[in-house]
């Protein structure tokens, strides 16, 4: 939160812009969400976030020279499920049985 002063006016127009809209509110059109889904969207929406911070961190990490082993041992995942849920396609073992090298 800042600590600097809003000038009155700023303040005033902002109210009365408030007011303007209570003023218009029916409730009979508000849409009532129970409490739990509430809570819930609202977590949901802050693992999505926490998600993509994760993700970008990993990219982070792994472009600074991090491993795999690594990442997962951070994560407290292992390396082959850290590769599959946070790599690139280059970063996946073949496909045709060939094992990947373990990094150390």
């Amino acid at each position: 939160m800042s600590t600097a002063r809003r000038p009155a006016e700023e303040i005033h127009s902002r109210a009365d812009e408030l007011a303007v809209w209570f003023e218009g509110f029916d409730p009979s059109e508000a849409h009532e969400v129970p409490v739990a889904e509430y809570l819930l969207e609202r977590a949901a929406r802050a693992q999505t976030l926490c998600e993509r911070e994760v993700a970008l961190a990993v990219g982070e990490a792994r472009a600074g020279g991090a491993t795999w082993c690594r990442i997962g041992e951070i994560l407290g995942v292992g390396e082959r499920h850290a590769r599959e849920t946070y790599g690139s396609g280059e970063d996946q073992p073949a496909e045709t049985g060939t094992a990947h090298p373990v990094e150390l």
